[in-house]
């Protein structure tokens, strides 16, 4: 592989990352927006909300399912000429990524059906929240990984994501908390 189509390939890589990121920033916000994140809520009214919000999350969370898949293809063209350390890191993102797909589609494919039938068969619905829930809190941790992941890859000389996005993708992200804590949201 010639060093021009690396170098290609690996800005390619860190701006479907860039991609992801935005889109996921957008969806949560919106998540925000409608209610779904920043309330605490009973069992009882987090199903009422979500079957009275169906069409919103439905659309949120399909976005954020693209959303892990862009980051998917990014980490496979970060993955393929990676030192073994940031191979490491970005094999198990793609794994937690895939746990993300899953999850969201089994949220999208079953949840309003078995929220629907709840007062007569809550067992369904239990059970899938439950295994929808592991997947999703294993998922999440690559989330976290992911921030150490794109501040090493944007703040190293030879990084992988162009400087110009990741700081102006960080400044954002900073921006955000300092509204988000200067509202108290």
């Amino acid at each position: 592989m010639t060093k021009s189509k690396l170098i290609n390939e690996n800005s390619i890589g860190g701006l479907f990352l860039i991609l992801g990121s935005i889109v996921l920033l957008t969806t949560i916000y919106f998540e925000f927006s409608i209610g779904w994140i920043g309330h605490a809520r009973t069992n009882k009214e987090t199903n009422e909300f979500i079957l009275s919000n169906w069409e919103n999350l439905k659309h949120i969370w399909t976005w954020q399912m693209l959303s892990h898949f862009v980051y998917i293809t990014g980490y496979f063209l970060l993955l393929k000429k990676a030192e073994v350390l940031m191979r490491i890191v970005w094999s198990i993102l793609t794994v937690c990524s895939l746990l993300m797909l899953v999850a969201f589609g089994l949220t999208l494919g079953t949840y309003y059906q078995a929220l629907e039938m709840y007062n007569s068969e809550p067992a369904i619905f239990e059970t899938l929240r439950g295994g929808i829930g592991y997947l999703y809190q294993f998922g999440r941790y690559g989330l976290l990984l992911f921030v150490v992941a794109f501040l090493v890859e944007t703040l190293n000389n030879n990084g992988k994501i162009l400087k110009v996005f990741g700081f102006s993708l960080l400044a954002f992200i900073i921006l955000l908390f300092t509204v988000g804590y200067a509202f108290g949201i």
